[in-house]
């Protein structure tokens, strides 16, 4: 199916039920995957982006702990490659999901997108689902090649490794919401790049990305430990120290809880959106 059929299918009225709705949401899913793969050169893009990343910090990280020395918890600079690989992995396979949104609202096409027969959010998430599905399985085979050549051996725990790709796909899900979010607060500021730069932000430094939160001080770990933050990187990243499947499983829970309760402030923000635009004469 082709991107244009599948527009007049959404557009069309609806005449089915439920199944149908979401075959229209896997056929989303289907076409921005079909879409991303043609557009090669940002792939390439972030594979380099990736490459330099693991390159330079597994440089320092063997500089300041030495192969063979131990950081924090007993783990090795190997393992602190890895972790980077996991949370970068995350993170460089998301796409800038709130842009599109904005852009919409901007140009004023959210109205014809709310006419539609299915969510708008959901039909967003959808192709941002499978943008990311295509980022996280390319990303992935370069990550392993590279963490694998720049850290000289395998993590400590290559069933955590297992673990850790589950729990990095349903982390980005989380994620993806969360960036619907601060798209859909284009409805009230208009330009979210600054709401994009603080939860990004936050990310990096609650969430773990560069080094894992053992390292931190207890006062700031403890912090991030109780945010939402911490579940989208720490959590897989952590997997790759050591295989614990009852803390894979507390991760899995706490990503479902963050992600349920961001799913809920999605359907309220759409909502009030939806009165926004028929208060403004679509």
């Amino acid at each position: 199916m082709t991107s244009s059929s599948f527009a007049l299918a959404v557009a069309a009225p609806r005449r089915t039920g439920f199944g149908s709705t979401w075959g229209k949401y896997a056929a989303l899913v289907a076409t921005s995957f079909r879409q991303r793969l043609a557009d090669r050169a940002v792939l390439i893009g972030r594979i380099a982006f990736y490459f330099i990343i693991l390159l330079v910090f597994a440089r320092l990280w063997e500089a300041v702990l030495s192969r063979g020395g131990e950081g924090t918890q007993g783990n090795t600079w190997t393992d602190y490659v890895w972790y980077l690989a996991v949370t970068e992995w995350i993170m460089l396979s998301l796409p800038q999901l709130y842009v599109d949104i904005e852009s919409d609202v901007r140009s004023g096409d959210i109205a014809y997108h709310f006419a539609r027969p299915v969510s708008y959010v959901g039909s967003k998430l959808a192709e941002g689902f499978g943008d990311m599905l295509l980022r996280f399985f390319t990303l992935g085979v370069a990550g392993v090649l590279f963490a694998r050549a720049f850290a000289g051996g395998w993590p400590s725990s290559l069933g955590g490794l297992l673990l850790a790709v589950p729990l990095g796909v349903l982390s980005g899900v989380v994620m993806l919401a969360c960036l619907a979010l601060v798209g859909l607060c284009a409805f009230w500021i208009v330009d979210c790049t600054a709401i994009y730069l603080i939860w990004q932000k936050l990310m990096f430094v609650l969430g773990g990305l560069m080094v894992p939160l053992s390292v931190y001080p207890g006062w700031l770990r403890e912090v991030a430990l109780h945010s939402p933050f911490s579940a989208m990187l720490y959590g897989p990243g952590r997997m790759v120290m050591a295989t614990d499947l009852s803390l894979a499983l507390a991760v899995a829970a706490q990503l479902l809880a963050w992600g349920a309760a961001a799913g809920a402030l999605l359907v309220l923000l759409e909502r009030r959106a939806r009165r926004i635009v028929e208060v403004n004469g679509g």
